[in-house]
């Protein structure tokens, strides 16, 4: 089994690789949404963004997967890195979750687009008022997407490369 140590980080690797690249266009339209006021601009980020949640979601479950079989063949369980690291990325997995539900999600049902909550897919509604889009693109903050998504990652790199516990 330990011959398929080197596989399983190099499909980690990869998978962790996909994730970012992939996950890079929603950054991307988060960041530029902030400066956009047409709101055939704001459908065309929002689209981008979901172009690629297949291939993010994907590459994900591939990271996950391949992280949580590593612990079973090395019998790492008892190490607090291995339970730090999965925690952190629940909080992630599940911050994000909400955060794309009340803050995009709902900006694609405010710009008149067919949108998804909790897995239900709606149809496309009567666009909001210009100014209500204005006002809900004013009101996302960013910090959390970046502490979130990145500083929390960057631990959990942290932890996997110096396990310091």
């Amino acid at each position: 089994m330990l011959a398929l140590i080197p596989w399983l980080i190099f499909i980690h690797i990869l998978g962790s690789i996909t994730f970012f690249l992939a996950h890079g266009t929603s950054v991307a339209m988060a960041f530029q949404l902030r400066r956009e006021t047409d709101v055939a601009r704001i459908r065309a980020l929002l689209d981008l963004s979901m172009s690629t949640m297949v291939v993010m979601f994907i590459s994900f479950l591939v990271m996950g997967i391949s992280g949580l079989i590593m612990p079973f063949i090395l019998r790492l369980w008892n190490r607090g890195w291995i339970w730090a690291s999965i925690v952190l990325m629940i909080i992630v997995f599940l911050y994000m979750a909400f955060m794309n539900d009340r803050r995009y999600k709902h900006l694609r049902r405010m710009v008149g687009m067919p949108y998804m909550i909790r897995g239900d897919k709606f149809p496309a509604e009567e666009p909001a008022s210009q100014a209500e889009v204005e006002a809900h693109i004013r009101n996302m903050d960013l910090n959390g997407l970046v502490i979130v998504g990145y500083v929390i990652p960057v631990i959990v790199l942290w932890l996997m490369v110096f396990k310091p516990f």
